[in-house]
């Protein structure tokens, strides 16, 4: 097609449109380990050319062993040593108030890793929940206490009608249905992408959260530009200087379908540097949308998550806490195929259990339809990112030290921080 050009040509690097400074140090780090330069766009795009070439002239058969070897990781190897011998008591949090007291100075105490460190990649083996008879039989139970086959005169939701209760089974069943329909291939870097690593990934997503933030856009909206963009690798190679324009035309497309104002092509436009024109961002936009076959039903974690909240009487701490570890999934190479339901049910567990808001219950199990042994590798796992987040997710991390979002990221840092002095 005639947009394809659009983005396999080959021009400065992604880093050189990038705003935000802190994206550009970083990809300035990855730009000098690869080869020498003196930082420029020309020079790193030289490095990299270079470094190409020589990966260019390692056997097929050496590259193909190394890749089989990184995928029989374990999803959950990094976090063993992390929990080796530890107990896991939950701790008891203080009141929203306090949490919203906390400042800049609070966080002094707190251990962080070496900012001059590079960026966390994983190319573990993709995270899923696990599935036994043992789970099953959990589900079954829960399920077989709080079905019904009448509506619950006890319950709010049976006379809000925007609620739907009467079809909320059915919905959610097809939900889960979508989920698995568009999911990405979790090996898309390696099998697809001939320019692109992790790493890229990881940057982009860390920017593509700026800008949305800075438009204002509805949670649905950057699930849903995530899963476009993840989808859409997983079937088309792109060269690196076009990547962030994947980022923003699926950033776009995902505002169109959710949101009621939606940011211009200017704006957009200006976000990438004004390094294209109206032209090319349209006829990027409409390569990607026939890419993927009009087809944008993917149902983010957030959909999940309210149905989640059911159990928690609708809690907003435990929902807001919850946001932050969804959050963080996006940027993590691990979590790019799992399914939104599991992720959604793993920030609620994990809220809960940083909340001290007891055990999960038969209830929690039925809203999410998931145990709480197969949430447990996902609480360590957002363990493992949250002590590291400087490397791993500082613009998520900046975005939820705010008042509007109960300094949720500062919340958690305090929390770990009381629980590692314990050891």
């Amino acid at each position: 097609m005639g947009g394809a050009s659009n983005f396999t040509a080959s021009t400065t690097g992604i880093s050189s449109r990038m705003n935000d400074e802190n994206v550009k140090r970083v990809l300035k780090k990855k730009s000098q380990s690869v080869g020498e330069g003196n930082g420029d766009g020309h020079d790193r795009k030289t490095a990299y050319t270079k470094n190409r070439k020589a990966l260019g002239e390692i056997s097929e058969s050496a590259l193909n062993s190394r890749m089989t070897e990184i995928r029989n990781k374990r999803a959950d190897e990094a976090t063993t040593e992390i929990y080796k011998g530890k107990e896991t008591e939950d701790e008891e949090l203080s009141d929203s108030e306090n949490r919203d007291d906390l400042t800049e100075d609070d966080m002094d105490n707190v251990e962080e890793e070496d900012e001059a460190e590079e960026s966390v990649c994983y190319v573990n083996e993709p995270m899923s929940p696990i599935v036994r008879i043992k789970e099953y039989k959990e589900i079954a139970r829960a399920y077989s206490r709080y079905s019904r086959d009448t509506l619950d005169p006890d319950d709010e939701d049976t006379y809000d009608i925007a609620m739907v209760a009467e079809y909320g089974n059915e919905i959610f069943n097809y939900l889960h249905k979508l989920e698995i329909k568009y999911a990405p291939n979790p090996h898309y870097m390696e099998e697809v992408q001939t320019e692109l690593v992790w790493d890229h990934r990881s940057t982009l997503m860390n920017w593509l959260v700026q800008l949305h933030s800075r438009f204002n856009l509805l949670p649905e909206t950057l699930y849903l530009a995530v899963n476009i963009i993840d989808r859409f690798l997983s079937s088309q190679t792109i060269s690196l200087s076009r990547f962030q324009l994947c980022g923003a035309v699926a950033l776009f497309i995902a505002a169109k379908y959710e949101e009621i104002t939606v940011p211009t092509v200017s704006q957009m436009i200006y976000m990438v540097g004004n390094q294209f024109n109206r032209e090319e961002f349209l006829v990027a936009e409409r390569f990607m949308v026939e890419a993927l076959k009009f087809e944008f039903n993917y149902p983010g974690p957030m959909s999940f998550l309210r149905r989640g909240s059911k159990a928690d009487d609708y809690d907003s701490e435990i929902r807001t806490l919850a946001k932050y570890f969804l959050e963080i999934t996006i940027v993590d190479s691990r979590f790019v195929a799992s399914p939104a339901s599991w992720l959604a049910a793993g920030a609620q567990y994990t809220s809960r259990r940083m909340l001290g808001r007891g055990g999960w219950t038969q209830a929690h199990v039925y809203y999410t339809g998931y145990t709480a042994d197969q949430l447990d590798p996902l609480y360590a796992v957002f363990v493992e990112c949250c002590l590291s987040y400087k490397k791993h997710h500082k613009a998520i991390f900046d975005k939820y030290a705010q008042r509007r979002f109960r300094r949720s990221s500062m919340y958690v840092q305090e929390y770990l921080k009381t629980y590692y002095s314990e050891k």
